[in-house]
């Protein structure tokens, strides 16, 4: 059922990006991504920002002249560090990310903003070494913002650059028992491919 819905989505994305001269591809993103920690209990800190990717969808649909809705599908790969005075557990986080910007055209320039939501399908711990999953300790769905800046390359790559953050924590109770607010922040660069491609 999850699978025919993701389809069914793709379809009508694609359908609606050709009826409104917009743009529809594949996309790939490098990512930098933080894991910040507030709320601290157990003098939890976070890692050095580590580097991930995304893979997926894109489209761009005209709404009205120089503005335009770009929704995404995409699959994430992430990881975080978290570390006290006693132990340091290295984390894994798989997401389906879904934002939803809308985008003004400005001389060459896209500029961005809007929702994002997040669907963790998979956290797991590296604990000296143990492997553990840990998803239980996540929110399944949170959302949060994107705000960025594009441009078109040859009327055939997309290009984008992103700020990703969280407007809420992603853990909803302690992990490994480092009590934290958790909140995941991304840099993320795209580049997507127009297989479709309208004058947006």
């Amino acid at each position: 059922m999850k699978k025919f819905t993701l389809i069914f989505a793709l379809a009508f994305i694609s359908h609606l990006a050709l009826a409104q001269n917009g743009a529809f591809g594949p996309r790939f993103s490098l990512l930098s991504t933080e894991l910040s920690l507030s709320e601290n209990v157990n003098n939890a800190q976070s890692g050095d920002a580590e580097f991930g990717y995304q893979f997926g969808v894109f489209a761009r649909i005209g709404i009205r002249k120089s503005v335009m809705l770009m929704p995404e599908i995409l699959f994430s790969d992430t990881q975080a560090t978290i570390s006290n005075n006693n132990q340091r557990a290295d984390l894994d986080f798989n997401q389906i990310n879904v934002p939803f910007n809308f985008g003004v055209k400005l001389l060459f320039l896209r500029l961005q903003v809007g929702p994002s939501f997040n669907f963790i399908t998979k956290a797991e711990s590296n604990l000296n070494g143990t492997i553990q999953d840990i998803s239980d300790n996540y929110r399944k769905a949170t959302v949060g913002y994107q705000v960025g800046v594009g441009m078109d390359l040859l009327n055939l790559f997309a290009l984008d650059l992103k700020y990703d953050g969280a407007l809420q924590d992603i853990n909803k109770q302690s992990v490994l028992g480092f009590e934290s607010d958790q909140r995941q922040k991304m840099l993320v660069f795209s580049v997507g491919l127009k297989l479709v491609s309208g004058k947006k």
